[in-house]
């Protein structure tokens, strides 16, 4: 009889072991998932990008505001991932050519609001 629930155990054990260190590795690599997508397109060689001309706009309500790219053809765009958000700032009312990858779906908050996103690889300001 201990015989038995010994072995239940650890059988109870090895499948809440393995099922534990399954859903760990998921979770850490979803987390890595955007991070290398960013790390791929920059280092891609140039493959799947885009050059666009246009400029920074600024949207929302302070707080709560983000930056966008407004091309040529008044298409407006949001950033993703945002993080080069305070350096754009600066440039709002410059034309620029921007190297940028489109993305599929829309992105966060910025994407669900403007319908288009695109990740920001280089840009260099012409006037």
């Amino acid at each position: 009889m201990k015989q038995g629930m010994v072995s239940r155990k650890a059988g109870l054990l090895t499948v809440f072991f393995l099922l534990f260190f399954f859903t760990a590795f998921n979770v850490f690599a979803l987390g890595r998932k955007e991070k290398n997508a960013a790390n791929n397109h920059a280092g891609s060689g140039g493959k799947n990008t885009t050059t666009l001309i246009g400029r920074i706009q600024v949207y929302g309500n302070e707080p709560h505001t983000f930056v966008g790219i407004v091309d040529e053809h008044d298409v407006a765009y949001s950033i993703h991932p945002p993080n080069e958000e305070a350096e754009l700032w600066k440039l709002q009312g410059y034309l620029i050519e921007f190297t940028v990858i489109f993305l599929d779906k829309p992105q966060g908050n910025a994407g669900l609001i403007l319908g288009r996103t695109l990740t920001l690889i280089d840009w260099k300001v012409l006037n």
